[in-house]
C-alpha cells in the first residue's frame, strides 16, 4: 500500500500509528508486572541515558469520550485498516494493546535514538511471520531474544528494528537501544533506574493518567531558540514533568523544576503574563474565552505548574470554528 512509506512490520507500529491517529484499543486486563510504582515494568528497560520518557495508557484512551467520538467519525475507515493486519499477524490493537512507552535522547545536530515498546498481548511467531513477508529483515540475536532489522523501502538503511522482549513486550528502534533495553530486561542497574534525573520524575506519576512525559530539559533548552516568549529565563529549566486526560475535562498539568526559586519566580511571572495576554485576546470567541479561561500557572518553590482544565466540548466547538467562513470586513 503506498500510503504506507515505512511497512507495517511490527505491532509495536501497529499500535504506534493506530493510537495516536484513532486509539485502536479497548480496555483488558493489563498482565505485565507493575514496577515504578504501578507503571509497566517496560519503563524500567529504557535505556539509562534517556533524556525523556512519553508513555500512554492505551485503556484509559479508549474509554475516553475523545477515542468514542473518533471511533463515531472514523470507525469504519480504521476498520477497514485493520482487517489485513489482524489477519496476518493475529493481533487486533482494539483488543490487544494495554501500554505503550517511549524514551528517546538527543546524540547531536538533528540526531537521536530512542525505542517504543508496546505492552499487550501478542503472538511473536505470527509477527515474525508477517516482517518476512514484507520485507527481508536483518537478524539479529541478543540476549536470548530476536531483534529484526528493517531496511527502509527507498535508501535501503537500516536503522530501525522490532525486538521480540517477550510475549508481552515488543520493543522498536535502532539498533544500540534495543541492545539497552535486552540489558536492562535482564539487569535493572542497566536501566533508567540509574538515572538520577528522570527516576524520581517518573516516581510521582500515576499510571492512570493518560498521557505522560518526564524529560531532563538541560540538554533541549542547550538548542532551544534564544527569542522564546520566555527570553533568557527558559535556560534556568532543569526537569519537566506533564500529564494530560481527555475526560469529559481536558485536564494537564505542565511542572517545571527551575534552578532555584528566584528564577522560578521570574518564570512563573512572565508565564502568567503570557496566560493574562492569551485571555484577553480570547475575548472575542466565546469559544477561546472557555479554553482561556481554563489555563492557569502557579509556583511552589522552585518549580513552576502550568494547570489546563476546561470541557472537552470546547474542542468540538473550536474544531466548528475553525470551519466558519471569515466574515470580509
Amino acid at each position: 500500500m503506498k500510503r504506507r512509506k515505512f511497512v507495517i512490520t511490527s505491532t509495536v507500529l501497529v499500535a504506534v500509528i493506530a493510537v495516536t491517529v484513532a486509539g485502536l484499543a479497548i480496555w483488558s486486563n493489563f498482565s505485565a508486572k507493575a514496577a515504578i510504582g504501578d507503571l509497566p515494568r517496560a519503563v524500567l528497560y529504557m535505556p539509562a541515558d534517556s533524556q525523556a520518557v512519553f508513555g500512554m495508557n492505551v485503556r484509559e484512551f479508549v474509554l475516553s469520550p475523545l477515542y468514542a467520538r473518533i471511533e463515531e467519525k472514523h470507525g469504519r475507515e480504521i476498520g477497514r485498516d485493520l482487517d489485513e493486519l489482524i489477519e496476518k499477524t493475529g493481533v487486533d490493537p482494539r483488543r490487544d494493546v494495554d501500554y505503550i512507552v517511549a524514551a528517546g535522547r538527543s546524540l547531536g545536530e538533528k540526531s537521536g535514538s530512542g525505542v517504543v515498546i508496546a505492552t499487550g498481548r501478542f503472538d511473536p511467531s505470527a509477527i515474525t511471520q508477517f516482517i518476512y513477508s514484507q520485507k527481508t529483515p536483518i537478524r539479529v540475536d541478543y540476549k536470548g531474544s530476536v531483534v529484526l532489522m528493517i531496511p527502509e523501502e527507498k535508501s535501503g538503511s537500516v536503522d530501525k528494528g522490532i525486538a521480540m522482549i517477550s510475549p508481552s513486550e515488543i520493543g522498536l528502534g535502532d539498533l544500540d537501544s534495543l541492545k539497552a533495553v535486552l540489558d536492562a530486561r535482564e539487569n535493572r542497574q542497566l536501566g533508567i533506574q540509574s538515572n538520577e534525573v528522570l527516576m524520581p520524575l517518573l516516581s510521582e506519576l500515576d499510571p492512570r493518567q493518560m498521557f505522560w512525559f518526564a524529560g531532563n530539559a538541560a540538554n533541549v533548552i542547550e538548542k532551544a531558540p534564544a527569542n522564546t516568549p520566555l527570553g533568557g529565563n527558559l535556560g534556568a529549566i532543569q526537569t519537566v514533568l506533564g500529564t494530560l486526560n481527555l475526560n469529559e475535562y481536558v485536564s494537564g498539568k505542565i511542572t517545571a523544576t527551575a534552578r532555584d526559586v528566584e528564577s522560578a519566580g521570574k518564570l512563573a511571572d512572565v508565564a502568567k503574563g503570557l496566560v493574562a495576554l492569551g485571555q484577553l485576546a480570547a475575548n472575542k470567541s466565546t469559544e477561546l474565552t472557555e479554553l482561556m479561561r481554563g489555563i492557569s500557572v502557579a509556583q511552589d518553590g522552585n518549580r513552576i505548574h502550568l494547570l489546563v482544565n476546561f470541557p472537552i466540548e470546547v474542542l468540538d466547538q473550536l474544531e466548528n470554528l475553525k470551519h466558519q467562513p471569515r466574515k470580509v470586513i
